[in-house]
């Protein structure tokens, strides 16, 4: 009965699939794909899933080049459904493959470090390594999820491109197991998974574009990133590394942050300096869920003890000196300088009452997380 089932479910299957195939062969080129699918919208859809960044970006070059935005990033900012549901082979497929998805999502845009690639500086000499769509990354650890063969569009559903859900979180799939050491301590349901199980975030800090006008200097940056006959890209830092924590406004949870817009614009007119250098049209940050999840979680200290990983950087304790190198930053990793939406930043005095703070069962939690840390080393060898 069972071996009958499932030879009806296959054919069933690839009936569908044949007539799928045949149904988009006699697609007339009068017809768009919201001919058929009448609850799609591919404005409304791109809208949603950029959330709205276009409008960020015009709003802060329009006093420098309010054309920015159409010269520089169309290339994402203008997707048709073909985008999505085409393989490589320019035949519609019902649902991305994950090399779709990476055409837009690379680089430090979320979703390249899915499959293990992590950034490298802009710089010529760096263009080395892996390779994909044209661009040179780092080897990196990938997410667990990628190794066990999971998609990008299982967890990112057509529903939550359309705005009409979330996508997928980690308690649809995993229970908040209480006899895990890290899951028993007090306060840490208050902690959102990906803070502590994500590896590593690509992020850029301090971003520069440099506009050339009627300029022959502009070769001088020609191992550089170059956007178009006017830009040049360069950045003060592009790091792998595991990203602060701030605290969501809808859920109160403390969760990963990354720079959205740290930007710095130089402008160049027949060889000479228009405007102010180096001057900071954008300081954003904005949440994230870095795509890096391990198994494995980070010690206490790693946000215990650890100022930097809530933005509240020292002057006595930070080691980059932006502010030093003439930028309107002192560090990029102290919230000061910076603003954040649908989240705030932690201030110094929580972070002294409640997150650094030691008690008893901070002390022998602990001791049972180093017993285990070296339970698992010995074990290994």
């Amino acid at each position: 009965m069972k071996k009958y089932l499932m030879t009806a479910l296959i054919n069933i299957l690839l009936i569908n699939s044949a007539y799928s195939q045949n149904y988009h062969k006699n697609f007339d080129d009068n017809m768009t794909c919201e001919s058929c699918h009448k609850d799609y919208n591919i404005e409304n859809i791109t809208n949603i899933h950029f959330n709205n960044e276009r409008e960020i970006i015009n709003n802060a070059f329009m006093h420098f080049d309010n054309e920015f935005g159409s010269k520089n990033c169309t290339s994402c900012h203008n997707m048709t459904c073909e985008s999505c549901h085409e393989d490589k082979n320019h035949n519609i497929i019902s649902k991305p493959v994950n090399d779709n998805c990476l055409v837009c999502h690379k680089d430090v845009f979320t979703g390249i470090e899915y499959e293990g690639y992590g950034i490298r500086e802009d710089h010529i000499r760096y263009k080395r390594g892996l390779q994909k769509d044209g661009e040179y990354y780092l080897k990196m650890i990938p997410s667990v999820h990628h190794e066990a063969g999971i998609t990008c569009a299982e967890c990112h559903t057509k529903n939550s491109l359309l705005g009409k859900e979330k996508p997928k979180d980690c308690l649809i799939c995993h229970t908040y197991n209480r006899e895990i050491i890290d899951h028993s301590i007090k306060g840490h349901d208050k902690v959102e998974c990906i803070s502590c199980h994500a590896a590593y975030s690509p992020m850029e800090l301090g971003t520069f574009y440099l506009r050339f006008r009627e300029s022959s200097n502009k070769e001088i940056f020609d191992e550089l990133p170059q956007l178009d006959d006017e830009y040049v890209k360069s950045s003060y830092m592009r790091v792998n590394e595991r990203p602060p924590m701030v605290i969501d406004n809808e859920t109160g949870k403390y969760v990963p942050a990354k720079p959205a817009f740290i930007i710095f614009t130089g402008n160049t007119y027949q060889n000479l300096v228009v405007g102010i250098e180096n001057n900071m049209i954008l300081n954003r940050w904005k949440k994230t869920y870095p795509h890096t999840v391990r198994r494995e979680t980070v010690l206490c200290n790693a946000c215990h003890d650890n100022e930097k990983a809530f933005l509240l950087e020292s002057d006595e304790n930070r080691i980059l000196y932006p502010d030093k190198d003439g930028l309107a930053v002192k560090s990029f990793y102290n919230s000061e300088n910076f603003i954040i939406e649908d989240a705030r930043f932690v201030t110094r005095q929580e972070y002294d009452e409640k997150i650094n703070k030691k008690s008893k069962e901070y002390v022998k939690k602990y001791i049972e997380k180093l017993d285990q840390l070296k339970k698992v080393i010995k074990e290994s060898k």
